[in-house]
């Protein structure tokens, strides 16, 4: 016969048990057991794969989990965002982003996905600046001298970038509207072929990134005018922001980390608190600001809140500017 204490005793051993069994189940299924993938889509070695895979460095170890880089690139990057917005929402693909994932919606008639609905914001992880470049030989030796070639009336100023829809294509066509220059954009497929050109003397005025112009500004080929900016930039500090010409005048590079739409609240709650913990990191810093780009963490609201602002901008823009895929 079992007595009452023998009851109590084995009731708390059942209690204790479903405590250390619950605890272990939330152990093996805590976020993540297994390797987290990044997806880039676009191509290796350019600037969205060099920040993806910085991150996917520094954040593993944060994670305990390794941390894959897939490159999927195709139509502009949509393939590749396609391909995430129809994933699990688990956590375990994961979507780098830059700016082009608010102006495609504009330059693609129809695409597969919403960027707000089918897509979660995880978190912004960088910026870069983009810059505006004059040729040595140009006559154009700073911004104020821009401005003024730019508004000479009858006269459009030609400018060069890495091609039709760019994130420069549509800062130029900003700067534009804004400024009152008359403006005539020479594409080209990449940043190489358009420096070329500008050295050559056959375009006087370059868009780019400080990435892509680094030997050039250098060795004095190239004049950098102005960034884009709201104020002067830590990656570029001698050189003038449009926003002192331009109050108010803000376009930026950025890069960031999205997700399938649905994404747990804890599993966007560990990523962040990840790559906070990585972008604290000075080595990652260092290595960030090596290559142009300026770490810039925001959490998931703030970064939902910039892609629905830079979706009403760049909807305006390209409408008037007739800006649409090649």
């Amino acid at each position: 016969m079992v007595n009452a204490a023998q009851l109590g005793r084995r009731a708390a051993l059942g209690l204790l048990g479903g405590a250390l069994l619950r605890q272990g189940a939330r152990a093996q299924g805590a976020y993540p057991t297994r390797p987290v993938r990044i997806v880039v889509p676009f191509p290796p070695g350019g600037g969205n794969d060099i920040v993806a895979r910085l991150i996917g460095e520094y954040l593993a170890p944060q994670l305990g989990q390794p941390v894959v880089i897939d490159n999927r690139s195709g139509a502009g990057g949509n393939i590749g965002t396609d391909l995430v917005a129809k994933s699990p929402a688990d956590g375990y693909t994961l979507l780098h982003v830059a700016n082009t994932v608010v102006m495609n919606p504009y330059l693609y008639r129809r695409l597969p996905f919403d960027v707000q609905k089918d897509l979660e914001p995880v978190a912004l992880l960088a910026t870069t600046p983009i810059l505006l470049l004059a040729g040595r030989d140009s006559g154009i030796g700073s911004l104020e001298a821009l401005l003024r070639r730019g508004r000479e009336r009858g006269n459009p100023l030609t400018y060069a970038t890495p091609g039709n829809g760019t994130p420069h294509h549509f800062a130029m066509e900003l700067l534009k509207a804004r400024s009152g220059m008359e403006l005539l954009h020479v594409p080209y497929r990449g940043t190489g072929q358009a420096i070329t050109d500008v050295l050559a003397g056959r375009v006087p005025v370059l868009v780019a990134t400080p990435s892509t112009v680094i030997e050039f500004v250098a060795n004095g080929q190239l004049l950098p005018l102005a960034t884009m900016e709201p104020a002067r930039s830590d990656t570029a500090p001698n050189v003038p922001a449009v926003a002192e010409f331009l109050p108010g005048f803000e376009v930026t590079i950025w890069h960031g980390l999205m997700g399938p739409a649905g994404m747990p609240a804890e599993v966007v709650g560990r990523l962040d608190g990840a790559l906070r913990m990585a972008l604290e990191d000075q080595s990652y810093r260092a290595r960030l600001a090596a290559v142009g780009f300026a770490p810039r963490l925001e959490p998931a609201a703030a970064m939902s809140a910039r892609i629905a602002a830079d979706l009403r901008t760049w909807g305006d823009v390209a409408a008037k500017a007739g800006i649409v895929a090649e």
